[in-house]
Order: structure tokens, then sequence, then C-alpha cells
């Protein structure tokens, strides 16, 4: 969907005044593409499979965009009936995969079981020629990933991943900028992250005792996000990265890091600490040869972007959040895609560099030295 933003602009006078807020504004129409857009027929059927606690976030999201979800899969019948009961309570419930997958009137499957066990999901439903939108991370293993999109291309069948970060709307204004080149060519981006995550799954134990929880688990997505801001590069050259654990922290696993990516003449940078308690926070910093980005917020995002060119200071307040958003956004897009004939954005090999760049840090944080992100095909072993 295509908005025109009301943005706040201030010019820099000829006499070279500050660059401050004070200074005289005016306002015109900034055109930031940013919101989920949705295809023109809604009632494509969609079919779910994997009724866990993510689950919940998709089909909320699907619900409120309009969306027709005709079958929910999980085996366990009683959680498939709960999200039924909740999101669509016409939809048809199952136990059986295959019974979903030989549906005729599911074209769609939004598959958001475990990694482990969604490579060989993806592959059923390609065969049974639906349309796949995968769960995040795509992949354990590059080459199971690169096989995957070639079974699908040669399917005639989409694959794209729900990288919903993509659409947190204050990620979402920052890659746009980018990519449209209101910034220039894109020279170095820096994240921090500052939020209790050891506190929100402290009562999960596949999340509180995995050992790149923070790396892989959350940091997926700023692997992603920064893989996509510097596509045109190619894949990066180095990766070092660093974790530890604090005290007070009430997890197991380590919960801080700190990463650098590095391209020729190009450097990215983050942060991340899972065990901050007080004064949550999130922000980015992407510099451009012709402009900059910037944003302060919680962690996963707060109410405006600003945008500073050498001729104007663009501050823009942000509509939805990254789950309202985020979820819309990856199935809007692959939606739209099928529709349109084209390649979606989040087709699953824009994944795979991102992946590249995540198991490159955890290697690093394992060997304690920068690793080549082209020469890593897995994650290393725990």
């Amino acid at each position: 969907m295509s908005i025109d933003e009301t943005a706040r602009e201030t010019r820099i006078d000829s006499a070279g005044a500050s660059e401050t807020h004070s200074r005289q504004e005016t306002v015109r129409e900034a055109r930031i593409d940013y919101l989920p857009r949705d295809p023109v027929e809604l009632s494509r059927p969609i079919g779910l499979i994997g009724a866990g606690n993510i689950s919940g976030m998709h089909l909320a999201a699907y619900r409120d965009a309009g969306y027709n979800v005709v079958c929910i899969c999980d085996n366990s019948i009683d959680r498939a009936r709960g999200r039924r009961d909740e999101f669509f309570p016409s939809a048809n419930i199952t136990d059986d995969v295959d019974d979903l997958l030989a549906r005729p009137d599911v074209q769609v499957v939004d598959i958001a079981t475990h990694v482990d066990v969604r490579p060989a999901l993806i592959e059923r439903a390609i065969r049974a020629h639906k349309h796949v939108l995968s769960q995040k991370p795509f992949v354990k293993d590059l080459g199971v990933g690169a096989r995957l999109i070639n079974t699908a291309r040669r399917a005639g069948v989409r694959l794209a991943v729900n990288q919903n970060g993509r659409w947190a709307p204050h990620f979402a204004i920052m890659l746009a900028a980018a990519r449209d080149g209101r910034i220039g060519t894109v020279t170095s981006a820096d994240f921090a992250v500052y939020w209790p995550h050891d506190k929100i799954v402290a009562d999960m134990p596949a999340f509180a005792n995995m050992r790149d929880l923070v790396l892989y688990d959350f940091g997926i997505h700023w692997f992603d996000l920064i893989s996509r801001l510097f596509a045109d590069r190619g894949q990066a050259h180095s990766v070092y990265a660093a974790v530890n654990s604090r005290p007070g922290q009430v997890i197991p696993v380590p919960t801080e890091a700190q990463i650098i990516i590095t391209w020729e003449n190009a450097t990215a940078t983050l942060v991340l600490r899972a065990a901050s308690h007080r004064l949550e926070s999130g922000s980015y910093r992407v510099e451009g040869t012709d402009g900059v980005v910037v944003h302060t917020g919680l962690s996963l995002g707060g109410n405006d972007v600003r945008i500073v060119t050498d001729d104007s200071d663009l501050v823009i307040p942000l509509q939805g959040d990254w789950w309202q958003n985020g979820m819309h956004g990856t199935m809007a897009e692959l939606l739209s895609a099928i529709e349109e004939g084209r390649e979606p954005s989040n087709d699953a090999r824009h994944s795979l560099p991102g992946l590249a760049l995540c198991f490159a840090a955890m290697e690093s944080s394992r060997r304690g030295v920068p690793v080549d992100p082209r020469t890593v095909v897995v994650p290393p072993e725990d």
C-alpha cells in the first residue's frame, strides 16, 4: 500500500543556518512507500501449518487484513481448534499435514513450525503445488535452502520467508530510503538494542537454554536487514562477533553481543544487550553518500524516523507496529506477487545472505576471530 506521509521538512538556508528543529519549518508531502500493500483480491485461500505461540501473531494480522484462512493444521488438534475459534471460526482444522496439502481450496501455505522440521514441510507443500510462506529463520543449512528455492522454481510456485522485521515501520522506512536512493549509496549502518529478553524467555526452556539465543533467534532480524541495506555490494567480506553474559541476567546463556561486519568501503555494527532491565531502547543510524536515516525508540521501534540530506530534514511519523505490520506485510507481499506474476521481495533467495551473516557471527563468537560469510554454509554445532 502506498501512502503520502505528511512529514516535517526543514530547509538549510543559504547562510548555513544550524541544523536544529527550531529553524523555520515547511510542510510538504513526502512519498514513502513502507506500509504493507495488499493484493487486489483478498480471498485467495490460505492454510496454516503449525498453531504454536507465534501463529497467533500471523492469524491476527491475516484476520485484520481480511485474508481468507480456510484450514489450520497442528499435531495437536486442540491447539488447531483454539486458533480456529479465536481467529477464523469457519476454517477447517486437522492434525494431518497431508490432509491440508490435498485440499484444492488451499493455494498458499504458511508454515509456522520450528526450523528443524520446516524444510521437509516446505518441500511437501511445494510438491503439492502450493505457494509457501516460511517462518524465519528459513533454514539451518544454506545448501538445503538453495535446493528448496530451486524446487519451488521448477514447480512454478512462489517461496517466500516471513522476514517480518522488514515491515516493522521504523525498519521499513529505513529500507525504503536506501532502496529509493534518498541517501545515496549506503556506507555504514549502526544498530543498538537494549531490552530484557532474558526475563521474557525465562519460562520458555527452549529459548532460555539456547546457546545462540541473541545472535540467532533474535539477531537474525538485524542480519537480514543489514544484508538488504548492502545488497548492491554483494556478500560481506568479514564478520566478527563476541558474546558474553552479565551479572543479574536470569537465563544461563549469553545475553550480550557485539558484531562488526565489513565490505570494501562499508561497515555495519550491531550491539545487542538482552538482559537490560531498565530504560529499554532501540536505535539505528544509516549513513549514505547523500544523507542519513536515524531512529530511536524501544527495542521493537518508536514513533518516527528522521531522514536528513543536504537540503532537507524530514521527521516522518510512523503508522502501526512491528507485529501488526510485520506479519501483515510478509503475507501481503507474497499474495501480491502471486497476483501480479512476479517475484516477491521476500523471496527465499533473498534470505540466504542474511543467514550467512548470522552463521558467520555464530562461528566467529566460538572461535574469537573474524569469519568470511562467503565460506559458511551451516551454523556451528553446539
